[in-house]
């Protein structure tokens, strides 16, 4: 007699919903699964990014180093750097991530009154 078994496919550990996408700047909110680790997905931008812990708590591990940063806590991302994020137990953790466009300088134009 064969038997079938299926099985569920597993929830997301990373849920990422765009809140802003304009004139450079994108925000991000990543919502990761209680007890959960995910990598960061890379970023278009080649500048720093921001991390601000909304709710829960994470632990950040880059270059071998592990960051914890709680509620209303924030870490700023080296850009190229591989990073993991996990989760600590008992809640969903939600970050909002930051990116903030190059800086661009611009020279105004002088404007001179005419007698």
């Amino acid at each position: 007699m064969n038997s079938l078994t299926t099985l569920e496919r597993p929830a997301p550990l990373l849920q990422i919903n765009t809140l802003l996408a304009r004139e450079g700047f994108t925000c991000k909110l990543l919502t990761f699964l209680p007890d959960s680790e995910a990598l960061l997905p890379e970023s278009a931008s080649a500048d720093p990014q921001l991390l601000f812990v909304v709710d829960g708590d994470i632990a950040i591990h880059a270059e071998g180093l592990t960051t914890i940063v709680n509620r209303g806590g924030t870490f700023l991302v080296q850009p190229g750097r591989t990073t993991v994020v996990s989760a600590r137990a008992g809640e969903p953790s939600r970050v909002l991530r930051v990116e903030i466009p190059p800086r661009q300088f611009v020279v105004p134009q002088l404007i001179t009154p005419r007698a």
